[in-house]
């Protein structure tokens, strides 16, 4: 690429808005822009002066991307004081070629005409008619050679200030991404207590579940006792109140224990009955009591007496306590679930927050999806008027009032207050990776346009013929005098 480009593009016509193949050519020496049916050389050849379709006066224009979806792919468009050009590249590189050397030739030209303001006026203009042709080409190549020397040394001060800039941005970089280092080793340390909590609650939680299951057992098998020793009681009492002897009696009451399904009573109770019967009632003291005036009340108490306070009531003793014990137990597993619950939600928290700081610390490496020179819209002037570095030192008021957005919108609720810090301590990182990239997309276009701008100053200038020159003062710039024309003719390619 220099600044001296030319190659096929694609113009839409002024009136007709049709789409056709222009070859363009870039005259640095003028600023201008010029576009023709064919390439003017092949005419050159033969000895022929092909005059232009149009020229455009690159001075004090701007040079913008055309995002809009009707409009072709790689379309800009070049705003002159007259009128609005849009042109179309083949390719991404192509365009962004040709707007670099666009606005490189449109700074250029502005300034050169600002010099050529300051420049002695020796002759008057009824004087300029009789001067030689060569004579004006040599002030004219005068006011280029002294624009693009200094516009050289404005493009090396922007270079360096925004070294400058990068430095300053690698410095405050640095010590953004210690704080947040600490951050991250603070909430990896949280992370790690959080997850041995875990664990620990986990843990008491599987032993309350074993303790209510064991529990729950045990209150069931004292259930069961209970209802089976007050139906027993019902019983025994029923067959007392029938007032018969005492052997019918006795035998009565063994006989109701073994009518009765042993799954339906305990064995325990059944052989503790049993065994305090024969203990109240022996075999050779009941027999003599054959008649009912021989019934022994005294004693038939005494057994109801001893069943209930040996058999039943130290299985409700321990009925009470189980309970009590089982609601502890149930207390003790609802708060296990419920700090569980809490942690993993602190886990979930932590494992999101150090996420975001991570990936803070290391954004993603993304390439450059557009080259060099491509900023829309177009960027301020790479010349600062006090030649200092536009990225400032970031004040600590300014980075307090840094409202996080986006990335701090995690919907968090036990680390709230601590990720607002966090999320202001990114936020200003984030700021720095713009200004840094910012200040490397001005390096980049201020040693590319150096470059250019000192390779095409270094060749030697042509002096342009009389013939030509007069040819060339014919046409207007910025005129449009064969537009019409232009935009009858047919399409020899279309886009």
């Amino acid at each position: 690429m220099d600044m001296d480009n030319k190659g096929w593009l694609y113009k839409r016509g002024q009136y007709r808005k049709s789409w056709k193949r222009r070859y363009f050519v870039v005259d640095p020496l003028k600023h201008t822009l010029c576009y023709y049916q064919a390439p003017p050389e092949e005419s050159a050849a033969k000895g022929r002066y092909v005059k232009p379709l149009g020229i455009i006066d690159l001075t004090n224009t701007t040079v913008i991307v055309d995002k809009d979806p009707a409009k072709p792919d790689n379309c800009f468009r070049v705003q002159t004081p007259a009128r609005d050009y849009y042109i179309s590249a083949a390719d991404p590189f192509k365009m962004n070629t040709w707007i670099s050397v666009l606005r490189l030739n449109s700074k250029l030209g502005t300034l050169e005409k600002t010099l050529e303001k300051e420049l002695p006026q020796e002759k008057k203009q009824d004087d300029l008619l009789a001067d030689s042709i060569v004579d004006l080409d040599a002030q004219y190549t005068l006011s280029f050679k002294l624009a693009a020397d200094k516009m050289l040394k404005s493009l090396g001060d922007a270079a360096q200030s925004s070294r400058a800039s990068l430095a300053d941005v690698s410095t405050m970089k640095y010590e953004i991404k210690c704080q947040l280092k600490k951050y991250l080793n603070a909430v990896k340390t949280q992370r790690t207590e959080s997850e041995s909590k875990l664990k620990e609650l986990r843990q008491n939680e599987a032993g309350a579940h074993r303790s209510l299951d064991s529990i729950n057992a045990l209150i069931v098998t004292l259930d069961k006792f209970l209802q089976a020793s007050r139906y027993i009681q019902r019983q025994t009492i029923a067959i007392i109140s029938l007032n018969q002897p005492m052997p019918t009696t006795v035998r009565t009451l063994r006989e109701m224990l073994e009518a009765r399904k042993s799954s339906e009573i305990p064995s325990e109770l059944i052989n503790g009955y049993m065994k305090l019967l024969h203990s109240c009632f022996p075999e050779d003291q009941v027999k003599l009591m054959n008649t009912p005036e021989k019934f022994d009340f005294l004693k038939v108490l005494h057994f109801y007496s001893c069943f209930h306070d040996e058999i039943h009531l130290p299985k409700l003793i321990r009925l009470e306590p189980a309970k009590r014990r089982r609601l502890e137990v149930w207390r003790q597993l609802v708060a296990s679930v419920n700090g569980i619950k809490r942690t993993c939600q602190q886990l979930s928290e932590l494992t999101l927050i150090e996420k975001e700081i991570n990936q803070a610390i290391n954004p993603s490496l993304t390439t450059r999806t557009r080259p060099i020179s491509m900023c829309d819209p177009e960027e301020d002037d790479l010349i600062d008027s006090n030649n200092q570095s536009t990225l400032g030192r970031i004040p600590e008021d300014d980075a307090a009032e840094v409202q996080p957005t986006g990335s701090a919108d995690l919907g968090l609720k036990l680390y709230k207050t601590e990720w607002q810090g966090i999320a202001k301590v990114i936020e200003a990182l984030g700021k720095l990776r713009n200004r840094e990239k910012e200040q490397s997309q001005k390096l980049d276009d201020a040693l590319h346009s150096r470059e250019l701008l000192a390779s095409f100053s270094s060749k030697k200038t042509p002096v342009p013929s009389p013939l030509n020159s007069r040819a060339q003062s014919r046409v207007t710039i910025g005129s449009i005098s064969d537009e019409a024309g232009d935009e009858k003719s047919p399409s020899p390619e279309g886009k």
